[in-house]
């Protein structure tokens, strides 16, 4: 089947959720290591190489029925709930090489759907996410990849006949997030812990995020998983603001680097304790807003000793 017919069913997705939800609130992530979205020389399709994702947050949050049971979201000041749609793409260097690379990660593809809750007060912000998706053939990452760069006539990926096997993913994570001295207009700090649980991911984090601007939204900072824009709805005027967040993890299992759980395939060491770095900025007014993020990291794998870097545009509206 044609690579595009295969983003049909989440380009079809993105346009039913908003009216199956109702009035919602959008964003649009774009994920991409080339030069178009990291500045330098030097980059090019390796590690994260590409991924997008779409949520879509309910205005009129409602919890389903085994989520009234979860600690903590039934009786928040603000809830906000939603889902997302979301394709992942990770290769090893030497895309063009159609041999089995075994000193490198494997290459992996990942399609899941996730479910979010988000409740919020003056002080405090906390996160859940239920991922459920597949690894494999089935995340259909080969040929979307394959596809793109036929179209921009760049080098064509060779090696996707060694990605790992079909495996289907479960992940549970969660964050809280903490605003110490409450809302500020010009600049705030926001620490943060979280994990994730799951076959897809296994790790715990934390971190701490700076912001400063002209006027800053009310809430906890852009983050994958909660409604930067939707917090927005009330206020009026211009957010505009730059941020710098660091996190230290530990990792005990990455399946995009540690391979299929149950059956052989591909697979690299990955480094148990790591750090993120990300360097961004957003603008926005009500529900519409856009982002830039460059997000690095270190060292993921013992194979190869690089420090993997990608750049992110976010729409909101």
């Amino acid at each position: 089947m044609h690579p595009a017919r295969h983003l049909a069913l989440p380009v079809l997705l993105a346009l039913l959720l908003p009216s199956v939800l109702g009035a919602a609130t959008r964003e649009l992530f774009v994920d991409n290591d080339t030069n178009l979205f990291v500045p330098g020389p030097g980059t090019d399709d390796r590690d994260y190489t590409e991924g997008v994702r779409f949520n879509v947050f309910d205005d009129h949050a409602a919890l389903l029925g085994w989520e009234t049971r979860v600690p903590g979201f039934a009786h928040a000041p603000r809830l906000y709930t939603g889902y997302g749609l979301s394709q992942e793409i990770y290769t090893p260097d030497k895309i063009s090489n159609p041999s089995l690379i075994r000193n490198d990660r494997p290459y992996v593809g990942w399609l899941y759907l996730s479910r979010m809750l988000i409740a919020e007060d003056a002080h405090a912000s906390r996160s859940l996410e239920l991922k459920l998706g597949v690894v494999g053939p089935s995340s259909q990452a080969d040929r979307v990849q394959t596809w793109w760069h036929s179209e921009l006539g760049i080098r064509l990926p060779r090696g996707w006949k060694h990605q790992i096997s079909d495996e289907p993913t479960l992940e549970l994570r969660w964050q809280e997030r903490w605003r110490p001295l409450g809302y500020q207009r010009y600049a705030d700090f926001v620490p943060h812990v979280g994990a994730a649980l799951g076959n897809s991911l296994t790790q715990a984090q934390a971190g701490l995020t700076l912001r400063w601007g002209l006027r800053l939204p009310d809430d906890t900072g852009p983050w994958r998983n909660a409604p930067a824009a939707a917090v927005r709805l009330g206020e009026h005027g211009v957010t505009a603001y730059l941020f710098a967040r660091a996190e230290g993890r530990w990792v005990g299992r990455n399946i995009v680097l540690d391979g299929n759980t149950f059956a052989a395939s591909q697979r690299v060491h990955h480094v148990p304790f790591g750090a993120d770095a990300e360097v961004g900025g957003e603008i926005g007014r009500g529900r519409l807003g856009i982002r830039y993020v460059f997000s690095c990291t270190t060292q993921e794998f013992r194979e190869r000793y690089r420090t993997p870097e990608y750049g992110s545009i976010v729409l909101q509206f």
